[in-house]
């Protein structure tokens, strides 16, 4: 198994960052939503990702981002992996940093949404002791503007 570190994200790590939610993003959700899939094309994620760098987290293997997670205020708003790393126990890890930095900023009750009809990431995370509390209707960025789409909005509360 390789060593894979988790370490907060920088500026330098923005390419790669992308191209992880990029890849990631399609490789789960593409064929779930095809119209929204045509509107986020890689450069989509590029200027997205720099907002995200405070408050993010990446994973590396031999010094190669093979995914990350990031979280604003209560909220987890991504966990993505390379689909070559899919499954080889990278995403644990991210969503326990990401839980652990949420923690210390006091939050007892977090969240995270989840696309419906993307079984595999909501059996990941009911498996790291998420549930689905309600669906909710949101909107997703595209390049051409926002859409709407049905998630599952998963929390869990952290132990004290």
């Amino acid at each position: 198994m390789p060593h894979i570190t988790i370490r907060l994200a920088s500026a330098g790590d923005i390419p790669a960052l992308a191209r992880v939610w990029h890849d990631g993003w399609h490789q789960g959700h593409a064929h779930l939503s095809p119209e929204i899939a045509a509107g986020r094309p890689f450069e989509f994620f590029l200027p997205r990702i720099e907002t995200t760098l405070p408050d993010c987290v990446v994973a590396t293997v031999n010094d190669e981002i093979v995914g990350f997670a990031g979280w604003e205020g209560d909220g987890i708003g991504q966990v993505f992996v390379l689909p070559a790393w899919h499954g080889r126990g990278v995403a644990p890890l991210l969503l326990a940093a990401a839980e652990k930095k949420l923690k210390e900023q006091g939050h007892a009750r977090i969240w995270l949404q989840c696309q419906v009809g993307n079984a595999r990431a909501r059996r990941f995370y009911e498996k790291q002791g998420w549930h689905v509390a309600r669906e909710v209707d949101v909107s997703i960025g595209t390049m051409e503007g926002r859409k709407p789409q049905l998630v599952w909005r998963m929390e869990k509360r952290l132990a004290d």
